[in-house]
């Protein structure tokens, strides 16, 4: 089984290269694409190969190329797939893979677009993965195999993906032709695929404005020694932004030191940070580095700076100052070299007006802040997100699942409070919990629900006032009283620019409490806040 593998993987590697050379030879577009839905028929044994592209007068997708297909069928439009049919049709709208493994049990199917294979249909599989220029798809390649072909589907889709990149540049330089693009948009193109390549390069995914502008400023800051400091919700990638500013900046050659100010105890951060002699406290057997040296040439990523102790913020700003450590019962101080990197999650100026964060260090951290967006910012990230982490959980538990029409949508609805490690985890619940070969959209409802129905308030919630706790509390003791009438929260739903006269008024009732307001309308307080500001309420 093993040697067979191996086969496999060797001809894969070969027909992938093969592919490369045939694309980068001096020969027509379309003699170049055509050769490689060829080489799949031939190598691969992966027939009728076809390249669909966008047909934006009627809304549907065309054969451009393909190999295999009585071109007579091909002129009247039997393949010709509406945008909003099928199972092509879905992986145009949704930029993911779809695989059928028997296409005469699929109901989404459509049938006529494909061909039978040893005189018969009993034993067709279709594949169908999309091509993708700056996170949008851009057209689709589809292919037939037999079912019970002698290699895994998933080498197959792995396979299809790689060569569908391959000829993406080749076809969008085709489609800019057609449409007749300026210069200056091509410029504007090339400024974005930049920032979307290192992305990917670091392990980023998404092509959202909204993370681009982020990943902008990243880009502007590398090469500076000037303090960084993240801000953003739990779950919207801090850590992965920390470490690609270090590995794309002047220090990459450097340590890069990291420490979670938020997990380690008060009483140990200090000798964490600074280090200690042996025998300077009780319990230091031996003496030891501390972060700050550790980091020297390097960068120092101190993640959730805003839950760090008064006394070692003193601490900290006097080491920003004079770049020299005294290490825990050492009466020497060490010269240091870092750069700082901070993120956090909480309202760091309501910390400074509360007392609890020096006004003095965040001046010295926040030169260069850096608001990464949440996930609800990034709807049109999600498609993307979602077929990434289903792809990764169906090679962990060797599945071959594939989400139905409707199910991304379903996600692109919900709030996400806990942002893409939400999302990562919603995906791999759903694979853990779907039997058969589709994660459904009543499947997707039902977990989205779940969550829903939880306290999922990530992000500090503000303080009430007075009146505001007084009001909760004669709420509470409202609701403990009587048992059967406890609040019910909603599951998710779309935001309904109708709801807005039904949030005011309850906002009049409750005296402007969010909190009193959320439970009467059915909400978390989150859930409240978010419709708030999607219908621009003054509340």
């Amino acid at each position: 089984m093993l040697a067979e593998n191996c086969i496999e993987r060797n001809t894969t590697m070969s027909l992938i290269s093969e592919v490369t050379k045939q694309m980068t030879k001096p020969a027509t577009s379309a003699r170049k694409i055509l050769t490689v839905l060829h080489l799949l028929s031939k190598w691969a044994d992966l027939h009728y190969g076809r390249v669909l592209l966008p047909n934006y007068s009627d809304n549907t997708l065309v054969i451009a190329y393909q190999c295999g297909l009585d071109p007579k069928l091909v002129e009247t439009g039997k393949y010709t797939v509406p945008f909003n049919l099928g199972i092509t049709g879905y992986v145009w709208r949704s930029g993911q893979t779809a695989l059928v493994t028997n296409i005469k049990s699929e109901p989404q199917f459509l049938h006529r677009i494909a061909e039978p294979m040893n005189d018969s249909f009993d034993d067709v599989s279709f594949i169908s993965v999309p091509i993708i220029v700056y996170g949008k798809p851009i057209g689709v390649l589809s292919v037939q195999r037999l079912s019970s072909g002698s290699r895994r589907f998933n080498d197959d889709l792995e396979m299809l993906r790689i060569i569908a990149s391959i000829l993406a540049p080749e076809l969008f330089i085709i489609q800019k032709s057609a449409l007749g693009i300026t210069h200056t948009h091509a410029h504007l193109d090339s400024d974005s695929a930049k920032l979307v390549r290192l992305c990917e390069k670091h392990g980023l995914i998404g092509s959202s404005k909204e993370l681009l502008a982020a990943v902008k400023l990243l880009e502007n800051a590398k090469n500076s020694d000037a303090p960084v400091m993240l801000l953003g919700e739990s779950g919207t990638g801090k850590e992965m932004f920390a470490r690609m500013l270090h590995q794309e900046g002047n220090r990459k050659q450097g340590p890069y030191i990291t420490i979670n100010c938020a997990s380690i105890p008060d009483h140990l951060l200090e000798s964490e940070l600074f280090g200690h002699e042996k025998g300077s406290f009780t319990g230091a057997y031996q003496s030891k580095k501390g972060k700050l040296q550790l980091a020297d040439g390097g960068t120092l990523f101190l993640d959730e700076i805003g839950d760090m102790p008064a006394d070692l913020q003193v601490k900290l700003l006097r080491v920003l100052q004079d770049k020299r450590i005294e290490p825990i019962g050492s009466n020497k101080s060490i010269t240091v070299d870092f750069r700082i990197i901070t993120a956090t999650h909480v309202n760091l100026k309501k910390s400074i007006e509360n007392k609890d964060f020096r006004l003095d260090l965040f001046y010295r951290l926040n030169v260069v802040p850096i608001s990464l967006p949440a996930l609800r910012h990034r709807v049109d990230d999600i498609p993307l997100l979602a077929q990434y982490f289903l792809e990764k959980y169906n090679e962990i538990y060797d599945r071959l699942l594939s989400f139905t029409t409707g199910s991304i949508e379903t996600l692109q609805t919900y709030d996400w409070p806990g942002n893409i490690r939400q999302l990562q985890n919603i995906v791999e619940r759903a694979v853990l919990q779907t039997s058969g070969s589709w994660i459904t959209v009543g499947r997707t409802n039902e977990i989205l629900n779940d969550e829903a129905g939880m306290d999922t308030s990530y992000a500090p919630i503000e303080e009430p006032n007075l009146d505001e706790k007084s009001l909760a509390t004669q709420e509470y003791e409202e609701v403990t009283s009587h048992p059967s009438e406890q609040a019910h929260y909603r599951p998710y739903m779309k935001v309904d620019e109708n709801l807005g006269d039904k949030i005011l008024s309850t906002l009049k009732l409750a005296n402007g409490n969010k909190t009193l307001a959320a439970r009467m309308l059915g909400m978390t307080t989150r859930q409240l806040r978010y419709r708030i500001s999607k219908l621009n309420i003054e509340a």
